[in-house]
């Protein structure tokens, strides 16, 4: 494998048009086909700017090709919005004529559930990705269809930066409705922390404003179970003063030091031991250059200033004797081209292949339970070697003081006070893999689980794979559940939002 590591945790809202043939599945309910006649008739509603791409055009295989290709989405039509109210007359034309819809942005959602949604109408913002900095500099008013590269390299410009996802390809705005994790948050918080206001179509086609003075409830749930409440259509977002220099350590450790590389990780996991600058991330992943008979330990060590205030947390990995170092100090944008999460990595933003993330956050790293994840992983790439070159198990290592001040009761977010954030991600080609690769990330996760100390699994939302019970993944105080549970009834009683982790349904 010719990669130095892989960083490709990333989360948008599912866009796709093709069929599989593995997953669970879909529970259709709807009427799949549709005359295109019908389309006509929205075509002559919407705004000149808009489009509308039916499933007969050509253009739809290659434009709307996803990330994830196990138990996918399906469209009879994608509208191209160009405008707020071509989204309210799009919601309204599909309730009208009995079809689904799904808002679709960077084609990385593959949460199993989206399978259901077969045969509706994908509502595209690609044409809606405007930055415009306030008059104060603090906030921006974004456009739903940003991507992470696209808002990064806009406020860059303008000196300016602020929480994103990690993946340059994927759509903003899906990652920010689960919550969001990304290199700043050590900083400033979660992408979910940064909303000020938001646009919002409901279900009934009608727009609402959701900020702490107006519809303060729908605000709250929009950060971290927003993918079940409504249509993003424009946001006030917080922006800060860039940080001109990012420094980053990449280490290599072959397999006989995991426990000691994972032991002195622990370390940082003490109060203030990962100070707001720093970002440490692990990945088990194939390096045949390195060592070609075991998978190695990656620790890519990112900071927020130079190099020597990165080298005084790195010393103490460099003394455990890598087999490789390489360091770098490059300006912010730079780094997810030398992670491999910019917009030409096959393994980031390749699309088409068949994905699967199995999440657990935890407090500490158990190495007994890290060992036995590496045995499986192990066992998988070399029963199937071509799933190694695209494969990594990952476990992302934020500070979280920022994450934390934030109240816990404050957002629907759950579980802030958990610093790592593990799963494994699988890519791979042929569906007759999936049976026992999915085995294999049940396995790895419970083995996580019971190596917390706890037998409660907390999983984020954006990575889940889709059989995660209502408390893994919204949290398990019985009062978070009843509110979203309550405020779904209010704002989307009919379900019209229940393709992405629905809470609609019954917790296991």
């Amino acid at each position: 494998m010719t990669i130095l590591h892989i960083f490709y945790i990333v989360v948008g809202v599912a866009s796709a048009l093709l069929l599989t043939d593995s997953g669970p599945q879909p529970e259709l309910g709807y009427l799949v086909a549709r005359d295109s006649d019908i389309f006509s008739q929205l075509g002559d509603q919407i705004s000149p700017g808009a489009s509308i791409i039916r499933r007969d055009d050509p253009r739809m295989q290659s434009i709307y090709q996803r990330w994830q290709a196990y138990s996918m989405p399906t469209y009879s039509a994608v509208v191209e919005v160009a405008v707020e109210d071509d989204v309210q007359k799009t919601v309204c034309f599909a309730n009208n004529h009995s079809l689904p819809f799904l808002a679709v942005d960077g084609s990385h959602g593959f949460i199993s559930t989206l399978g259901r949604m077969q045969g509706g109408i994908a509502i595209s913002f690609r044409k809606m990705k405007q930055i415009k900095i306030s008059p104060s500099g603090d906030h921006a008013d974004l456009g739903p269809g940003l991507t992470n590269g696209e808002l990064i390299r806009g406020l860059w410009a303008e000196g300016k930066q602020t929480v994103t996802g990690n993946c340059l390809c994927t759509g903003i705005t899906g990652i920010m409705l689960g919550g969001g994790h990304g290199y700043l948050q050590g900083l400033f918080g979660l992408l979910a922390d940064q909303i000020l206001e938001a646009h919002v179509v409901l279900a009934d086609g009608s727009l609402a404003i959701a900020s702490p003075k107006s519809n303060p409830n729908l605000f709250w749930a929009l950060r971290g179970a927003g993918h079940n409440f409504g249509i993003i259509t424009g946001l006030k977002y917080r922006i800060y003063n860039r940080v001109p220099e990012w420094s980053q350590y990449t280490l290599i450790f072959k397999q006989d030091k995991l426990e000691q590389v994972f032991e002195l990780s622990n370390s940082f996991l003490e109060e203030d031991g990962q100070p707001p600058q720093l970002i440490i991330w692990f990945t088990l992943v194939s390096r045949p250059d390195i060592d070609p008979e075991s998978a190695v330990i990656n620790v890519v060590m990112i900071y927020a200033g130079d190099r020597a205030g990165l080298e005084q947390y790195a010393a103490a990995f460099l003394a455990l004797r890598p087999a490789s170092v390489q360091n770098v100090t490059v300006p912010y944008p730079d780094l997810f081209k030398i992670n491999r999460n910019d917009e030409s990595s096959p393994q980031t933003c390749g699309k088409g292949m068949y994905r699967h993330l199995f999440p657990a956050y935890l407090k500490r790293h158990n190495t007994t339970a890290l060992r036995k994840v590496y045995r499986i992983f192990t066992d998988i790439t070399t029963k199937y070697p071509s799933v190694a070159f695209n494969s990594v198990y990952v476990i992302e290592g934020y500070s979280h003081q920022a994450v934390t001040s934030v109240p816990s009761h404050s957002t629907a977010v759950p579980f802030r006070d958990y610093p790592l954030l593990s799963s494994p991600v699988w890519g791979y080609s042929n569906p007759a893999y999936s049976n026992d690769i999915i085995a294999a990330s049940k396995a790895m996760r419970q083995a996580m689980v019971e190596g917390s100390g706890s037998n409660q699994l907390h999983a984020y939302v954006n990575y889940a794979f889709g059989d995660e019970s209502l408390p893994e993944i919204y949290g398990y105080e019985p009062w978070r559940i009843q509110k979203l549970r309550e405020l779904k009834r209010k704002y989307d009683s009919k379900g019209r939002f229940d393709f992405y982790a629905p809470i609609g349904e019954p917790s296991k």
